[in-house]
């Protein structure tokens, strides 16, 4: 990888070699985090709503990926998402609730 690779940040004065040979693509419409005093669990899956749970008063998950960060990967990963919120929002607009 050169510096002019795309798949190559810096960060804070460190330069991150991003590795995507690997990376596979899910789809999720719901997420959810839980937390012990170690680690941070991120829940991602989808709900189908459009069956008729809503009757039931209950919405079904199918939880399909966790994500386990330590306190200190979940606050950069915060921090990351709020700033990816942040120019989402002043290009296209306010995400409704």
């Amino acid at each position: 990888m050169t510096d002019k690779d795309p798949n190559i940040q810096e960060i804070g004065g460190v330069k991150i070699a991003w590795d995507d040979s690997d990376i596979s693509s899910q789809y999720a419409n719901i997420a959810t985090a839980t937390a012990n005093r170690e680690e941070f669990f991120l829940l991602f899956g989808t709900h189908q709503n459009w069956r008729g749970t809503e009757k039931e008063n209950m919405v079904k998950v199918k939880l399909s990926n966790r994500l386990v960060m330590s306190p200190f990967s979940a606050k950069r990963f915060m921090l990351v998402l709020q700033h990816s919120i942040n120019a989402y929002e002043a290009k296209f607009g306010k995400i409704g609730e």
